[in-house]
């Protein structure tokens, strides 16, 4: 692993753009393969749309019970409710 590889496992910062199951996996994987630096979930759909679309459109579990884990170890900031309007990479790196 390179020097500066090796410092954005530790030091860098990961923004996720989507906090639903596959935000939620993608978060999940970079923890596993190695990632410690910061790490943000933005997204404007705190749910995962599976059970949403089936089981809460069927009565069978009530539409609170679909909202993703936020407390799973996974050391991040989750930023729910908040839509992802742009990019400004050089103000990123600040």
């Amino acid at each position: 692993m390179s020097a500066a590889s090796s410092a954005f496992s530790t030091d860098g910062h990961v923004v996720i753009v989507g906090a639903s199951l596959a935000g939620l996996r993608a978060a999940e994987a970079l923890r596993k393969g190695g990632f410690g630096g910061r790490l943000t979930l933005v997204g404007d759909e705190p749910y995962d749309r599976p059970p949403l679309s089936k089981q809460v459109l069927a009565g069978r579990i009530p539409p609170e019970s679909t909202a993703l884990p936020q407390d799973s170890g996974l050391e991040a900031e989750w930023r729910l409710g908040t839509p992802a309007v742009g990019l400004d990479p050089p103000r990123a790196r600040r």
